[in-house]
């Protein structure tokens, strides 16, 4: 420090000056001098600059405050000389480095430690120099300033508690007149001091002026009757009674200190504590063996809550108990280790290290200390922690905040969410509990389906819970529910005592404003995101406007530190996502910031790329990456979708067209709905990519069942195809051959596809090749034609591996498994094994559907059909998730005979009817349809004419998901009945 050699120094105990060389001087600038108290008020801290311009200028400020600053900062250098090489400028702000001989006050101070190690003359000497020092009331001109007010409050009160002080020591000495001279000019001032009071009427009392000493008492009895209504002091009335009786002690009779504070209670709760049971014996286990532990969550997440019902229980274990500091109220950082210090007794003395005094006050106390609410204050609180663990024996922390405090020996545990999936988890007892506290009545058990996904929306969140629970009285559940999209303007309330908690946008705001702007920009457009995402993700989003990818990835980094982002890792890397009350909230900053349109038109792109380049790798080795990647970014591709369709029909085309194969392999309806609502909105656009979007909009009605709408889409297709290049017709001649298919028009069929795939070899699209030929083949064995079927078998195989697609080869697989089905079941096995060992790690289920349903058919005729009736109940169960409906009733029609076999007859029945009505769009042809009029004819002869038409009537009036409900109920009561 520059000038710490010096004999420079700063006064304020009086008017502010600064002495260099036995010289001193006031600064002529009122600016000058107010900027030299704050940093002097704050001496060694950081004062940011904004903390000096509106110290400075309040609401009038100049026309550019940063250069007006600077202005006034380069004065006070030239002023201080010397000392101006201690005034340094840092990121933020400035510091003003002192030294403790260089501040009369810290002097003050130190002569008032030494008063205290010394006794008799000693200690009255370090007084005299102490006293010397006052020139008038500390930082006189700044007393009514805030930022002065409690520096100048304190150390008022320590010099008029030394003045006290000396006149005890003169008292004590036997210096009885000077003694009594001090303790009136000291009552004249500060007439209230109860103790300065006793010890003048000790002092006239014992110089023989006992009248003196009783009129001193009576006066004040009598100033305080008139004033207040109240009596002196117990300590006073025995006094007065002592000299009555001629009983005072020879020797001063006044408690030297106030007695010790009694530890501030825990805040108590004022409702019920749910659902964290779990984590507080988690918790309450842990400090048993860690000393510092730090509670880190999202804002809302009831950290508060938690830590506070962890200390009740582990309070016996400390011998001093728990002490609880609310870090809130603090707003900077010098303030955190005052806070400390109140919070556990210490009478702080200023200038010399806090954190010194506070390790020697609580060096001998075996205590736990609760930091709430860290966050604003990080440093600084990590700061006082890491300096009581380490260097006490017997205090414990734990701290809460939304970030760690990243210092060592620190524990770390993440309070999650409230778990929200059921009506029996806790946070719908959470809502449940504060919303019947509201109205016994608010919620039913009908109700908790609801609240549980009330619940979700809102994250699991507590705060959330209990603000919406709070607005029960004039809403139902399912308006609520209805009501959060505007969840930042529902969810608050007035009679909160904490700002920051009187709504769950003040909660989240809270968190917002603590990021620095390049961290605040990152949060919100991390906010375009829907769903899950990767690093490479954000930095494509993200980047740009002066925010390179390294600082995206930094900020990313912090903002998970500052539970602003989730993250979780997997073998394929980390996944962050945003809880949604946190997206919604990056969201609408985005439209205050005027982003929203830039931000979302970067993650379209960025999701049209990821669909182009993970759809090309679906047509390879590594389909199960590509496919993985995007499964894993799903909602991504929904959220582009729904804003590229009506604003960039191009971009809209394109992210459908590169979905085909993940949307066909892996029976994904919706995105073949993206395909038809993209196509829809982008009319005579000769592009053909429309073509494309028409042909996939094809495919998707054909498996749910829409046949009419397929062909038509398919028609619209090959006419938006016109003109173009041939490759452009091969997806809508694709969705023309499958809807023959469907309907048993199998030479339509073949030409259809055999037309595809011409297109496909020209194109070099084995993976559509494979797809086109394989079509071609199943039409002939569909029609027993499987002589031809298997010539062409041999060709599906041979492209299916040249694309070295584990999906294309399990499909020629399941092709080799359908012919073989009829005259050799052993190999057909083996074939349909092989084509769901090959689909399955790929999750490519429309062919481990398939090939299920023809398994499930071999076992009902040759094998133990309680495997079959497994088989069948799972791939039910996966097309009614899919959506498709049309090999769910091919499916059904198989499952009949396997029914029949088994003997449920009635069931078969029922569910013969409910597949050939007409309303399945796809009935059975060539040789299934003789089969199913053979098991009619059975089940006739078996029920009778009257049951089976009954069960037949029954089956057709069902409505298709009564017809799966039907089927589901019949399979696993056969499975339980059998086994």
């Amino acid at each position: 420090m520059g000038a710490a050699g010096s004999t420079s120094m700063y006064g304020i105990l009086g008017p502010l000056e600064v002495r260099v060389d036995e010289g001193s001087w006031r600064l002529r600038s009122t600016k000058q001098r107010l900027v030299l108290a704050v940093l002097l008020v704050h001496a060694n801290d950081l004062v940011t600059s904004d903390r000096l311009v509106e110290e400075l200028w309040g609401d009038r400020l100049p026309a550019d405050p940063g250069a007006a600053l600077r202005s006034q900062l380069s004065r006070l250098r030239r002023q201080l000389g010397a000392l101006a090489e201690d005034l340094v400028t840092e990121e933020g702000g400035y510091r003003l480095r002192v030294h403790s001989h260089q501040l009369d006050a810290a002097q003050f101070e130190d002569l008032l430690a030494e008063a205290d190690r010394e006794a008799g003359d000693g200690a009255l000497a370090a007084l005299d120099r102490a006293l010397s020092l006052w020139r008038g009331p500390a930082l006189a001109e700044f007393a009514d300033r805030p930022f002065a007010q409690p520096e100048a409050v304190r150390l008022d009160e320590l010099g008029t508690a030394a003045r006290e002080r000396r006149a005890e020591l003169l008292l004590g000495l036997g210096r009885l007149d000077d003694a009594v001279a001090s303790l009136e000019g000291l009552l004249a001032e500060h007439n209230h001091r109860e103790r300065a009071r006793g010890l003048l009427m000790q002092a006239l009392y014992r110089a023989g002026r006992q009248t003196d000493a009783l009129a001193t008492y009576h006066a004040w009895r009598r100033q305080l009757a008139d004033a207040t209504g109240l009596e002196p002091s117990p300590v006073l009335q025995e006094l007065e009674g002592a000299i009555l009786r001629h009983a005072l002690p020879s020797e001063p009779q006044w408690p030297a200190s106030e007695p010790p504070r009694r530890a501030p209670p825990l805040p108590l709760p004022v409702t019920s504590f749910v659902g964290r049971d779990a984590e507080v014996d988690e918790l309450a286990d842990a400090i048993a063996g860690a000393r510092l532990i730090t509670v880190c969550g999202p804002g809302g997440v009831g950290k508060t809550r938690l830590a506070l019902e962890v200390a009740r229980r582990v309070a016996d274990r400390y011998r001093d108990g728990v002490r609880f500091c609310d870090l809130s109220v603090v707003r900077r950082s010098g303030g955190v280790a005052r806070a400390v210090a109140a919070c556990v007794g210490l009478e702080e003395r200023a200038f010399r290290r806090l954190e010194d005094q506070l390790v020697e006050h609580l060096s001998s106390r075996h205590l736990l200390l609760v930091l709430d609410n860290c966050e604003h204050v990080l440093d600084a609180s990590a700061a006082v922690a890491e300096r009581l663990v380490r260097d006490t024996a017997g205090v414990a922390v734990l701290a809460t905040a939304r970030e760690r405090l990243a210092v060592d020996g620190e524990h770390v545990r993440i309070v999650a969410p409230l778990a929200c999936s059921g009506p029996d988890d806790p946070a719908v007892r959470l809502f449940v509990d504060r919303a019947r506290a509201l109205d016994p009545g608010a919620v039913d058990d009908e109700d908790l389906t609801l609240v549980a996904r009330l619940c979700e929306r809102l994250d699991g969140l507590p705060l959330a819970i209990e603000l919406a629970a709070g607005r029960l009285p004039g809403l139902s559940v399912g308006e609520l529910l209805d009501s959060l999209p505007a969840r930042f303007a529902l969810l608050t309330t007035g009679r909160r005592t904490e700002q920051r908690h009187r709504s769950l946008q003040a909660v989240v705001g809270w968190s917002y404003e603590q990021l620095p702007p390049h961290e605040q920009r990152v949060f919100r457009w991390l906010s375009v995101f829907a769903g899950h995402y990767n690093i490479d993700a954000a930095i494509a989003v993200v980047a740009g406007n002066d925010i390179d990818a390294d600082m995206v990835r930094a900020a990313l980094l912090r903002l998970v530190d500052r539970s602003l982002v989730n993250a979780r890792r997997h073998r394929s890397g980390t996944r962050y996502w945003l809880l949604e009350t946190l997206r919604t909230y990056g969201e609408q900053r985005l439209r205050d910031e005027g982003e929203l349109e830039a931000a979302r038109d970067r993650h379209a792109r960025w999701a049209v790329t990821l669909a182009g380049e993970a759809g090309a790798g679906l047509r390879g080795r590594e389909e199960g990456t590509s496919a993985k990647a995007l499964d894993a970014h799903l909602d991504e591709l929904r959220a582009a979708h729904g804003w590229l369709v009506g604003r960039d029909p191009e971009r809209s085309l394109a992210l459908v067209a590169g979905l085909h194969w993940y949307a066909l392999w892996r029976t994904h309806s919706e995105v073949f709905r993206w395909a038809e609502v993209a196509a829809s909105a982008a009319p005579g656009l000769r592009s053909p990519l429309l073509a494309q979007a028409l042909g996939s909009a094809a495919f998707g009605a054909s498996f749910r069942g829409d046949l009419d709408s397929a062909r038509a889409l398919a028609q619209a297709g090959l006419d938006a195809a016109a003109g173009l290049e041939p490759i452009a017709r091969r997806r809508p001649l694709q969705g023309l051959g499958e809807v023959a298919l469907l309907r048993g028009d199998v030479e339509l069929a073949t030409a259809l596809y055999g037309e595809a795939h011409e297109l496909s070899l020209a194109a070099g699209d084995v993976v559509d090749a494979t797809w086109d030929l394989g079509g071609v083949a199943v039409a002939l064995i569909f029609i027993g034609r499987g002589d031809e079927a298997g010539a062409l078998a041999d060709q599906v195989m041979a492209s299916a591996q040249a694309s070295d697609t584990p999906s294309a080869v399990a499909f020629a697989h399941y092709v080799f498994g359908e012919m073989t089905a009829t005259d050799d079941p052993v190999a057909a096995e083996a074939h349909l094994r092989k084509a769901v060992e090959l689909a399955e790690p790929v999750g490519s289920r429309l062919i481990v559907n398939l090939a299920q349903v023809t398994l499930a058919t071999l076992q009902a005729q040759h094998q133990d059909p309680t495997d079959a009736l497994r088989s069948f109940e799972d791939v039910i169960v996966q097309w009614e998730r899919a959506g498709s409906w049309t090999p769910q009733w091919v499916t059904l029609r198989n499952l009949v005979q396997l029914l029949e076999r088994v003997g449920a007859c009635e069931e078969a029945s029922v569910l013969h009817g409910a597949t050939t009505a007409p309303r399945t769009g796809a009935p059975p042809f060539g040789p299934d349809k003789e089969r199913a009029r053979e098991r009619a004819h059975r089940l006739r002869a078996d029920l009778g004419d009257d049951a089976f038409a009954r069960c037949t009537k029954r089956g057709a009036e069902l409505e298709d998901t009564e017809v799966v409900e039907f089927a589901l109920h019949a399979v696993r009561g056969l499975i339980n009945e059998i086994a």
